[in-house]
């Protein structure tokens, strides 16, 4: 199922501006722009906050083609990755940086056992290694092979429909770079200059990288058709989710407006630039207030053309929803604000008047859907990170 809605989502993303058949000018572009901030209230008190650009055009995240050709002929892959989180598998020690295949463990073992995995996981992997050094330009030599089996459920599995199951990492090391001098570095191999230049959530990012503790990671995922690339900065602040009565998503980051990038600013893309707000809270909550509108209806383009927040989830123990930008290029931080409360049990069918998402909506919550939850990393390995820490 998951895989289907994948390729909905790749089909979505494709690299042309085109209209889609919603009988007005709504469009589409490679590039997809979003900011994801959790607040895990319940479990760890910690706002974990992630800017990621995503495309499948390596024309604008810059991927080789050798190297897009030598990934296509290993199925074995699920994703490759680069990261400069301390301990990104264990035995890494949190003074280097990560280079890693990550491979889908019944397939790469096959008919063998644990050898079968060390040796084949070990020979793809070197083989690859010398294309992804080059291309990120770095020195990193194989460290180790690592088999964990399927996740757990946790704070950020509520960010995706599916698990990932058993795996096997071939990491290979290097010292570790501080994010900010990784991420002028990879910017500015990786990111087509266009993209570096017309602000929006690339500047963003930037920010975040330049602050103590974020982490930087670069991952192609694979698949069958077309595979997806990421460039992603990340940041946990610990202890910032005890008091959720206000939720203001961009007080994290310090800025009074969110633009979005120049590159979209001649087209109607409504669906190319989101902010994503996932709340898991401690105790019952429901929304108070919001200031923005509430969008109920993704087919509707001229439902689309107004800045709101659409639900996927809101009950009293999650809440997720996406701000869409509709036909405007900014939004203040105070149009973003929630105001939450005690969830008040007799009235539970007034919680501002949205609901779980029915899942026989229409095909364009499905793609809004898979978009986000592939955007904030079905794949990335700093919330595989996340998971096992906590």
């Amino acid at each position: 199922m998951f895989k289907s809605v994948f390729l909905l989502a790749i089909i979505f993303c494709s690299v042309a501006f085109t209209p889609l058949s919603f009988g007005q000018e709504l469009q589409k572009a490679a590039l997809l722009e979003n900011i994801t901030i959790i607040y895990d209230q319940s479990a760890s008190k910690t706002v974990i906050t992630s800017v990621t650009l995503e495309t499948v055009n390596n024309n604008a995240i810059l991927i080789p083609d050798e190297l897009l050709d030598k990934l296509s002929a290993q199925k074995d892959i699920r994703f490759v990755t680069f990261t400069n989180m301390g301990e990104c598998v264990m035995g890494v020690s949190t003074d280097e940086q990560c280079i890693i295949v990550k491979f889908n463990l019944e397939t790469i073992k096959g008919d063998g056992g644990i050898n079968a995995i060390q040796t084949n996981a070990t020979e793809i992997g070197n083989d690859l290694i010398s294309d992804l050094n080059n291309m990120f330009n770095l020195n990193a030599k194989f460290h180790s092979i690592w088999i964990e089996g399927g996740s757990n459920v946790d704070a950020v599995s509520m960010l995706e429909d599916t698990t990932m199951g058993g795996t096997v990492s071939a990491t290979y090391t290097m010292p570790k770079q501080e994010t900010n001098v990784a991420f002028n570095n990879m910017s500015k191999l990786l990111l087509a200059k266009e993209i570096r230049g017309s602000g929006g959530f690339y500047e963003i990012a930037k920010q975040l990288a330049n602050q103590p503790g974020s982490i930087l990671s670069v991952t192609i995922v694979q698949d069958e058709e077309r595979p997806l690339f990421l460039f992603k900065v990340s940041k946990e602040y610990k202890d910032e989710a005890t008091d959720i009565s206000i939720i203001n998503p961009l007080g994290i980051f310090d800025i009074s407006e969110l633009e979005r990038t120049e590159l979209f600013n001649d087209y109607f893309v409504p669906l190319n630039s989101i902010v994503r707000v996932l709340i898991i809270p401690e105790n019952p909550v429901q929304i108070n207030k919001i200031k923005s509108d509430v969008i109920d209806d993704l087919s509707n383009a001229d439902r689309l053309s107004n800045p709101g927040w659409f639900f996927t989830y809101a009950s009293h123990d999650k809440i997720d929803a996406r701000f869409l930008f509709g036909a405007t290029n900014s939004v203040s931080a105070d149009k973003l604000v929630m105001e939450l409360g005690p969830w008040d049990a007799q009235n539970e069918d007034d919680f501002l008047a949205v609901n779980t998402v029915d899942e026989n909506l229409s095909e364009q919550y499905a793609i809004l859907a898979v978009i986000i939850v592939v955007a904030v990393g079905a794949a990335l390995f700093y919330l595989k990170g996340y998971k096992r820490n906590h």
